[in-house]
């Protein structure tokens, strides 16, 4: 008896799970087919952007245009980054004063004239699902 209890809960307590999730598009524009991978992160905290990612999803970059579709856990705020990762190494290359030297992309298609903030690249999502075209650059 306690095991078909636990099972039933454990069923209820997943479907509600999926029932919080959002889902996001992130169409991404303007990359260079044929070159590397196509790398999103995904960022939940402030205090955490670009130095803790959230949730990391690569595409190989087989056409000019990808598009990631995640399933997040919940509803909230979540700031985009996306870059081309030319070369493959899993890292975005920079130069000494951290100038992107592979395309790179923001959530609201922000384009930093210094290093961008969480909020810049901010996208807020509700119960509905949300698409965000990112043109890199």
């Amino acid at each position: 008896m306690k095991a078909k209890i636990l099972i039933t809960l454990a069923i209820f307590a997943s479907a509600l799970a999926k029932a919080q999730e959002v889902k996001m598009n992130i169409n991404i524009t303007n990359i260079e087919p044929g070159k590397g991978t196509v790398v999103l992160n995904i960022y939940d905290k402030k205090e955490d952007f670009l130095k803790k990612v959230f949730l990391s999803k690569t595409l190989k970059a087989n056409g000019s245009t990808l598009t990631f579709s995640l399933n997040l856990p919940k509803k909230g705020t979540y700031a985009v980054t996306v870059f081309q990762d030319l070369d493959d190494n899993k890292k975005l290359k920079q130069d000494w004063f951290g100038i992107p030297q592979e395309p790179v992309g923001y959530g609201n298609n922000f384009k930093p004239s210094a290093k961008p903030r969480f909020n810049d690249c901010a996208i807020t999502l509700g119960s509905d699902p949300v698409t965000q075209v990112i043109k890199l650059f």
